[in-house]
């Protein structure tokens, strides 16, 4: 029996089939994504919720996948001289499910192997092939260094224009700013917005992991022309939960420092405390909270905090949607035009920031009011017209002969300061 199957697996060879280990991967893969597509497609039409929660419990499970995909190419991920491109799909996969491979070596020592064979792989020979901008949406999710070389190498030097483009997106996304005091920096939205115009052109109809191409650029360049530092905010019309009437932002008179917050938030409750004493410190900028919510618990969470501070309701999220929050608190600066100053998550640069927006918001004023006093001033008497000719033989004054100036003292070092006992 052995013999007869050596006798089989020599005659595939020599007909140009494809070898026991790359039948083994493929088969695998076309496994895993025919049960995904009925997974996902019985999910898209579940008829309530209590289905799609049954269905959860029921999501194929990656672990058996990861094991059988490293018995199938482990030995020739091993080896960087048999590093070949029928590698290329499972190398994919083991990146694009990091989890699944963790709970099938719990070990760790194992894990941590195949992840680092999988980049190994990619920076050394599997760059080049056709595919390899696939791997663009796992290594755009990591902030490791190597990825990101990775990602430049499929983007330079890949002759496929869709793997040229996918890099250029997972380039642009590691480029994204997403926690923190986000500083917008001219240069670098100007080398982001290049980057996804890379992606328009070569990849439009291609999937970025899971979602599609088209629908994660449109999303990123709305942010870029609506909401970075020095782009006009989308407006914001919202009752009032002291007063119930409707409050627009901004208010054209006063800039506003717009605190999105949400009561069941902890974080955001305690940001809520610090915002609202701003009011004192900076009595030309209007706070401005903006809750999620009905308007009852809105004021029960104000009312148990203390504060005598209204906040915007925002029960459908309007708001929330436009500006893009994702996480409380999230805070923008406008000035009174609706113009972003400042915009992010607070943390340590909040109070710097908020101090240099305002400073040059103050001077700004202080500018325009100078310019009007001057404006307003009655007009200097006019100079003394110059000659036609200047510095003519006619107009030429002579000057009068000045002494040598004696020659300056060298300073002299300040002295030591004695060293503390």
């Amino acid at each position: 029996m052995k013999r007869a199957f050596c006798v089989i697996a020599g005659a595939c060879s020599l007909l140009g089939w494809a070898p026991a280990d790359e039948a083994g991967m493929k088969n695998a893969l076309a496994d895993w994504q025919m049960r995904q597509s009925d997974w996902e497609s019985a999910f898209k039409t579940a008829e309530s919720d209590g289905k799609r929660e049954e269905l959860m419990k029921s999501r194929p499970d990656a672990v058996p996948v990861a094991r059988e995909l490293w018995r199938q190419v482990g030995r020739d991920l091993q080896k960087p001289e048999t590093q070949k491109p029928y590698l290329l799909p499972a190398v994919i996969w083991f990146l694009d499910h990091p989890a699944a491979v963790a709970q099938a070596f719990p070990n760790g020592e194992t894990a941590r192997k195949i992840v680092v064979l999988c980049l190994d792989a990619l920076e050394n020979t599997l760059f080049r092939e056709k595919g390899a901008g696939k791997a663009a949406y796992a290594l755009s999710s990591s902030r490791e260094l190597r990825c990101r070389v990775i990602l430049e190498q499929i983007k330079d030097y890949s002759q496929f224009p869709e793997d040229q483009g996918l890099a250029a997106l997972g380039l642009a996304m590691v480029m994204k700013e997403t926690t923190g005091m986000l500083q917008d920096d001219v240069r670098l939205v100007a080398a982001r917005g290049k980057l996804l115009k890379d992606a328009i052109i070569k990849c439009y109809d291609s999937s970025f992991g899971p979602v599609p191409v088209r629908n994660l650029v449109q999303e990123e360049l709305y942010e870029i022309r609506n909401l970075n530092i020095g782009q006009t905010g989308p407006g914001i019309s919202l009752p009032s939960s002291a007063t119930g009437a409707q409050v627009t932002l901004p208010t054209g008179d006063k800039p506003v420092l717009v605190v999105f917050w949400d009561p069941r938030d902890a974080r955001s409750v305690q940001f809520l405390g610090k915002a609202a004493s701003l009011r004192g410190e900076f009595p030309g900028l209007m706070v401005m909270p903006v809750a999620p919510g009905s308007s009852e618990n809105v004021k029960k969470a104000l009312l148990n905090l203390n504060l005598d501070i209204p906040s915007l309701v925002d029960e459908k999220a309007a708001a929330f949607k436009d500006y893009r929050v994702r996480l409380t608190p999230q805070v923008y600066l406008l000035d009174p035009k609706g113009k972003i100053l400042m915009r992010g998550t607070p943390d340590m640069l909040f109070d710097a920031n908020l101090y240099a927006a305002m400073g040059k918001l103050e001077g700004k004023k202080n500018g325009k009011a100078e310019e009007k006093k001057a404006a307003a001033a009655p007009p200097a008497a006019r100079p003394a017209p110059l000659p036609a000719k200047i510095n003519s033989p006619e107009t030429r004054v002579p000057a009068a002969p000045q002494p040598a100036a004696a020659p300056a003292a060298p300073l002299a070092p300040p002295p030591l300061r004695p060293m503390p006992e």
